[in-house]
């Protein structure tokens, strides 16, 4: 039942690139105010449970606002499936930042090599969708500021994620309801800056839909279907599992902009799911276990040898 949950939110969230698509024009602090609100609402009955330091409530709910508007502006700026894909770089980089022991060389080796592969693979991806035919020389007149700025700020979005990952490795006692806490707090302040300009959105029936349907679902339910996964089921089948996302996204997103799916693109897809996996596997294949706050991504997945020396070091501080 539980990796019946976990398919469920692997699903949910590979729409999450295309539901942001159809929503274009939709500006991003009020769509991120909607979703994240939405999201937020669903945890109330957990409520009890938010309970946390104040620094540490601030530094989640700033991730969570900071990655999520960073990310959906990406996506409205550039090119959707080649933003979709360096973002989808930040489960690797939750390897790359975390700890390293100064003797784990194989590891480095094997990190390093996972990096190269899903750089290459999001930057063959990128320059196939943006010119198909002619490849790399014909793509380079393509290339813009805007579209420089997309890719740059769907990196960033990738660290932002990274960083709030490792932030929830460092504070292991805190309930991984608190995920609420932050989707609220993040989605009212969406809200709160977008209205402070004095517009009012003009949202159709259709985009209604869909922003209830991310607040529900990818924004939502989705965070506590994977916390529920991760807690009942094997990680590691559940670790497997969670290298589809960036491949059925890039599916769904070619689906909703009627892109056809080159061979490129297709390459490019594989080896960024291929250096997920690479990632997400310890130096001495240790079962692996998650690490972010509240599980709330499926890529959520670093070594158990990086657990361990975040949390002695979360201990050596207190002491």
């Amino acid at each position: 039942m539980a990796l019946v949950g976990v398919i469920i939110t692997i699903l949910m969230w590979s729409t999450l690139a295309a539901s942001v698509q159809l929503l274009h024009g939709v500006p991003t602090l009020f769509l991120n105010g909607v979703a994240l609100t939405v999201g937020g609402l669903l945890g109330l009955p957990w409520a009890k449970e938010w309970r946390m330091p104040l620094p540490l409530f601030l530094a989640g709910s700033l991730s969570m606002f900071a990655y999520h508007v960073i990310y959906f502006y990406a996506l409205q700026l550039g090119e959707p499936i080649g933003v979709s894909l360096i973002h989808y770089l930040w489960p690797m980089l939750i390897v790359l930042l975390a700890p390293r022991s100064s003797n784990s060389r194989r590891g480095v080796r094997w990190h390093l090599a996972s990096a190269a592969l899903g750089m290459g693979g999001a930057a063959l991806a990128c320059v196939s969708a943006i010119h198909p035919s002619t490849g790399l020389a014909g793509a380079q007149g393509h290339f813009n500021v805007s579209m420089i700025g997309a890719y740059a700020l769907a990196l960033l979005s990738a660290v932002a994620w990274a960083g709030y990952s490792l932030l929830g490795a460092r504070n292991t006692a805190i309930s991984s309801h608190s995920v609420g806490a932050f989707c609220l707090s993040a989605g009212l302040a969406c809200l709160a800056l977008y209205f402070a300009t004095g517009q009012m959105p003009r949202v159709t029936e259709q985009q209604s839909a869909i922003l209830f349907y991310l607040g529900i679902g990818p924004m939502g339910a989705a965070f506590y279907l994977w916390d529920y996964g991760m807690k009942k089921g094997d990680p590691r089948k559940v670790a497997v599992l969670s290298y589809a996302t960036p491949v059925l996204s890039t599916i769904a997103l070619s689906i909703c902009l009627g892109t056809r799916m080159t061979f490129a693109m297709w390459i490019g897809t594989v080896m960024v799911a291929v250096s997920i996996a690479i990632s997400s596997r310890s130096r001495e294949s240790q079962t692996i276990r998650t690490a972010g706050l509240g599980a709330v991504q499926p890529s959520h997945l670093v070594d158990a040898d990086f657990c361990t020396r975040i949390r002695s070091d979360s201990q050596m501080e207190r002491e």
